[in-house]
């Protein structure tokens, strides 16, 4: 007897030692936090006084009986560290969710909830070394994996552009503009836009994007704007595929292989820059990885290949194929490859900005009769006008600026037009994820690499610092090209904890600012449905033939025609046949009055639409 009761204190004294009842504490303190976090607004302070402290601890009780219970009969395993991360989990992962960004700065809550939810991630692994180095993961294993994370990333970026388009949320700048141009394309195989600058212009005029033309083959077959949508999704997604290349010619272990191929299919940067609709850059981001991976095997003539189709996606897209080629020369010693790539994109580059400006000035003269446009004319680099000091100068005032006035350039960095910390708010989503990776090495040479981020931090414009837009592609690819090669010279502990703040980072990240956005457009979809569907069969009545003016949100449903036109930038011109408003937001009826004025009559109106066709009576 004596002997069965000594068995049953020795029992329970390895199931209540002091690390486990503090451990089963805080797990049950999260679990008991998460039950009550459907109860109400938890982020509000009354919330805390709808509940005695006797309830709270009766319940915290209740779980910590059943956590106990269940330590005594899985004595072998422990398993407080893992009621302790899953708790925790649901507990962050609610509160992420639930975040009113009215009232708390989504990025700093996440900030807060990043750091406890690490040291907790830690103690877990730190207790569970056994379990985890357990885990085996074989070659096709990480195939299969990074498989289903690319198409759940893909899935969940196309869901979001296709409610943008069944909602009416998509503008004409930048959206409505390329559905008209890939209406064009695919009638006539010239890339032509009437909404771009309100006149009939080859989009090749403001960006030279020949790459486009590697979607056309879909548009031509289902001509819709969530082909475009969903192509850029695919795209995106699929630089997890040399990226996984990239990862065994560094020999990184399947495990780190995977962990990665995690992190870019949950990057927030990279969901996040589909969220203002397709535009060329989506290509930048798979390309240079594939430059990249061709580079690390030395398959010179696919390099040139992938380099080549980088530069056509866009004129700026020379600079990260020169930032490459100094790379090249100065870290890896290729000079004869490097300076062949640096010359010809830098050649190609200048090109490309000598024939932008002839373009606008040839589609300056071909419309003397219409209203001057500067926009038409050269490339925008007035979004580094902060770096231009004679506006005649182009980019070669920036260049001026860097090597004239680098002090200047440095005040720069982290200034912003409205004075606020967006521009280091920006570094920190971009490299937090990666546990700041790509700055772990010696090799000075490396850093040639980063160069780029300066494209996003030299300006005041201010969606170029913004994760939400679509500017910073080209820089992700170099930063999960630096993220290889630095894990590759780590030892495993280091490269272990990296990795860790790395996923968890981007986990909590991706909940915070894509998350929302899908629950965002599913319920205003869900919520409005009805409106919805008859503002598209209103909209079906227009002609297809008929030249319309539309307000900015109508545009990409009504693109599919040779004449389509913004309002708010053609204004009162006759030379439409139908004039359509969006009345879910406010209308200008003093253009409403002028077109009255000029024979155009209302013949359908409804609660979100307004139409007006030329040269109808008013019965």
């Amino acid at each position: 007897m004596r002997e069965n009761v000594k068995k049953i204190i020795y029992e329970l004294g390895k199931i209540f030692t002091a690390e486990k009842l503090v451990c089963r504490l805080i797990a049950s303190w999260f679990a008991l936090t998460f039950i009550r976090s459907f109860e109400g607004d938890h982020f509000d302070l009354t919330f805390g006084q709808s509940a005695t402290l006797g309830y709270i601890a009766l319940l915290a009780l209740l779980f910590f009986a059943v956590f106990s219970i269940v330590d005594y009969f899985f004595a072998d395993f422990e398993v407080d560290p893992l009621f302790l991360l899953i708790f925790s989990t649901l507990c962050f992962i609610k509160w992420l969710i639930d975040i009113d960004v009215q009232y708390v700065d989504a990025f700093l809550y996440s900030m807060a909830v990043i750091a406890v939810y690490l040291i907790i991630v830690f103690y877990v692994f730190h207790k569970e070394k056994s379990l985890i180095s357990k885990i085996r993961i074989g070659n096709k294993t990480v195939l299969i994996l990074a498989a289903i994370f690319g198409t759940a990333a893909a899935v969940v970026i196309s869901v979001i552009g296709c409610l943008r388009v069944f909602t009416y949320s998509a503008p004409n700048f930048d959206f409505g503009l390329f559905v008209n141009m890939f209406h064009n394309m695919r009638e006539s195989g010239l890339p032509m836009s009437t909404s771009e600058r309100d006149v009939l212009l080859s989009h090749f005029a403001v960006h030279i994007s020949p790459i486009y033309y590697l979607i056309l083959p879909f548009y031509y077959i289902i001509p819709s704007p969530n082909t475009l949508q969903i192509a850029q999704a695919v795209i995106l997604v699929s630089g997890v595929i040399p990226l996984i290349l990239i990862c065994r010619s560094y020999k990184l272990s399947n495990k780190s292989s995977i962990v990665l191929a995690f992190i870019y299919c949950l990057y927030p940067a990279m969901s996040g820059g589909c969220f203002y609709d397709i535009h060329e850059n989506c290509f930048l981001l798979p390309l240079l990885l594939w430059v990249f991976c061709f580079f690390e095997r030395e398959k010179w003539v696919f390099v040139y290949i992938f380099s080549f189709l980088t530069l056509m996606v866009k004129e700026d897209a020379a600079i990260y194929i020169m930032v490459f080629a100094l790379f090249v020369i100065m870290s890896r010693k290729k000079h004869i490859h490097g300076f062949i790539l640096l010359i010809a994109s830098a050649a190609y580059f200048f090109l490309a900005l000598h024939l932008l400006d002839k373009m606008g000035e040839y589609y300056a003269a071909y419309y003397a009769d219409a209203t001057p446009n500067p926009a038409i004319k050269g490339a925008m680099v007035n979004r580094f006008d902060n770096l231009i000091l004679e506006e005649d100068d182009g980019i070669i005032g920036v260049i001026k600026t860097v090597i004239k006035n680098p002090g200047y350039v440095f005040t720069q960095l982290f200034e912003t037009s409205d004075s606020t910390y967006f521009k280091l708010r920006y570094i920190v989503q971009m490299l937090l994820p990666l546990g700041f990776i790509p700055f772990v090495t010696k090799k000075v040479s490396r850093y040639i690499l980063i160069l780029p981020i300066l494209i996003n931090l030299l300006t005041d414009y201010v969606y170029q610092y913004n994760i939400g837009f679509q500017y910073h592609f080209g820089i992700t690819a170099f930063l999960f090209y630096l993220t290889v090669m630095n894990l590759s010279e780590m030892r495993r502990p280091s490269r272990q904890t990296m990795l860790i703040i790395g996923a968890v980072s981007c986990c909590c990240l991706y909940i915070t600012l894509v998350a929302p956005m899908i629950s965002r457009y599913s319920d205003m979809y869900s919520e409005n449905k009805d409106s919805y569907k008859s503002m598209s069969k209103v909209l079906e009545e227009i002609p297809e033939e008929a030249s319309v003016s539309c307000s900015t949100m109508l545009a990409a449903r009504l693109s599919d025609r040779d004449e389509i036109y913004q309002i708010e930038y053609h204004g009162n011109e006759t030379d439409v046949d139908y004039v359509v408003f969006d009345k879910r937001y406010k209308v200008d009826y003093n253009i409403v009055y002028a077109y009255k004025k000029e024979g155009y009559s209302v013949i359908k109106e409804t609660n979100e639409l307004m139409i007006m066709e030329k040269g109808r009576n008013d019965n």
